[in-house]
């Protein structure tokens, strides 16, 4: 692996709720990005995936531990001081409808961070919102129409060409097909993988869709209720889970073959997921996991290299 353009170290991003309460949305997290990989991130709603990518992107401060990007520590800059990051990482919302100002056109809300940053102007400006539109699979044209005069799939391509506006080292893409056709879903991680091929480009991946994360990304990064309970490389984890979690999703994830998808087994998780405002002791997945004992309970596993590259959270190993 080549030196990391990202590095996480025990990150922590608590809220409060009230005067009492705290919720644990990110605890003691830690990996690594290398230049020109793609970092897949799964796991069930509510793990904190999405707050885990946002306070990667400093749009979240952290409550606590390492962000360190391209060798700088970034994690206590002020606004002022990431200009320069923000450059250097962009990123891609999951709600196309949301994420797009309705008051702007496509143009414009494509050129807003080259305006911001200063970066071309004039007919320099509006060629490189065209070459943008371009590289997207849209047509020039559109750069003058609104949101509203776009599908789901056009605008997250719009989204995307917003966040590949200042040509940046590394994208965190938080769920970026989750509210699209499938067929629309296919277009886009296409895309993507084009473009990570193409410019060499880091990716944080965050998704739901276990089968477009194996074929996007390199490693994976298993989540529950706000810790990294498995990373592994894509097609070790799909083909030999460690943790009973990770086993559990994959039997969810279904099989486009009904001789293969009819044999298998479905893992059954009893119970619900703990909430984050107050996690149980020793193992958060303890409730839930079918070889859990007393030790469980009590003490908090610790993610270790159980073979080589591929890191397990769990004492059944």
């Amino acid at each position: 692996m080549t030196d990391p353009v990202l590095q996480v170290e025990n990150l922590k991003k608590y809220f409060e709720i009230g005067k009492r309460q705290t919720l644990k949305a990110v605890d003691e997290v830690s990996f690594t990005v290398a230049r020109g990989e793609v970092l897949g991130v799964v796991g069930e709603s509510g793990c904190g995936k999405t707050t885990l990518g946002r306070t990667v992107a400093r749009l979240y401060k952290p409550t606590s531990g390492k962000i360190i990007f391209d060798g700088e520590d970034i994690t206590a800059k002020s606004e002022t001081e990431l200009l320069g990051f923000r450059k250097k990482l962009q990123m891609i919302f999951q709600d196309p409808y949301a994420s797009l100002d309705p008051r702007m056109t496509a143009g414009e809300i494509i050129a807003e961070p080259i305006d911001i940053h200063n970066l071309a102007g004039g007919s320099e400006r509006t060629q490189r919102i065209h070459y943008l539109l371009n590289l997207v699979g849209l047509n020039p044209e559109h750069a003058n129409r609104f949101p509203h005069e776009f599908s789901g799939g056009q605008r997250q391509r719009i989204g995307i060409a917003r966040a590949l506006a200042l040509d940046p080292e590394f994208i965190i893409a938080d769920e970026p097909i989750s509210s699209l056709d499938v067929s629309i879903q296919a277009q886009i991680v296409n895309l993507l993988t084009r473009l990570q091929e193409e410019g060499g480009l880091s990716f944080m991946f965050i998704a739901h869709d276990l089968s477009m994360v194996r074929h996007f990304s390199h490693r994976v990064a298993v989540m529950y209720l706000g810790k990294i309970v498995e990373i592994a490389p894509s097609g070790k984890l799909h083909a030999s889970p460690l943790h009973p979690y990770t086993k559990a999703l994959m039997s969810a994830n279904p099989i486009p073959d009904p001789v293969i998808e009819n044999s298998r087994t479905r893992i059954t998780l009893p119970g619900e997921v703990p909430s984050p405002i107050n996690p149980p002791p020793g193992c958060r997945f303890a409730e839930r996991c079918p070889h859990a004992h007393d030790r469980c309970r009590e003490q908090e596993p610790v993610l270790e290299e159980e073979e080589t590259g591929h890191w397990v959270s769990c004492f059944l190993y």
